[in-house]
């Protein structure tokens, strides 16, 4: 896999523009954040899955774990800053400053999770599952929801626009 990958600065990388382009992708944006919060997923794995699925590559059990706990801390200051941004929310107009900061923030945390998921895409690992079988195990996702990711990243690929992303 290491050869196959371009080098990029770690935050402007593949990943990050596929991620931009699939979550602004009809329906992608309401089936992650239904995840986040229903299940507990992390939008940035499921994000990395979704990648690795549009570009036909297959993630071992060990990367997922590797990735998994190597982002908990990181991910549990992502969960702070959007749960105060949430709180925010209530207050608007009087807190609309610090909640667009929030926001910038939450982004910002994100993009770093996601360039660390595309370190680990540029090490050997031996491809053995499905990304989103590994997620749904992950997250508990059921046939119908993985069925549902599925097709939002084939909508996604097939559009035009979106067919040079990956």
């Amino acid at each position: 896999m290491t050869d196959s990958l371009p080098p990029y600065s770690p935050e402007e990388n593949p990943l990050w523009q596929f991620s931009l382009d699939f979550y602004r992708h009809a329906d992608v944006e309401p089936f992650l954040l239904d995840c986040q919060d229903r299940k507990g997923a992390d939008v940035c794995l499921m994000l990395w899955a979704s990648y690795a699925t549009a570009c036909g590559r297959q993630l071992s059990e060990e990367s997922w774990r590797v990735a998994d706990r190597g982002l908990a801390p990181r991910r549990r200051m992502i969960i702070s800053v959007r749960n105060l941004r949430r709180l925010l929310g209530h207050f608007h107009p009087h807190s609309l400053r610090i909640y667009e900061m929030c926001k910038r923030y939450e982004l910002h945390l994100e993009r770093l999770q996601l360039a660390a998921l595309w370190k680990i895409c540029a090490e050997e690992w031996p491809g053995d599952c499905h990304a989103l079988e590994l997620a749904g195990q992950q997250y508990g996702l059921l046939h119908k929801e993985l069925a549902r990711w599925s097709d939002l990243i084939e909508s996604f690929m097939t559009s035009s626009k979106n067919a040079d992303t990956v």
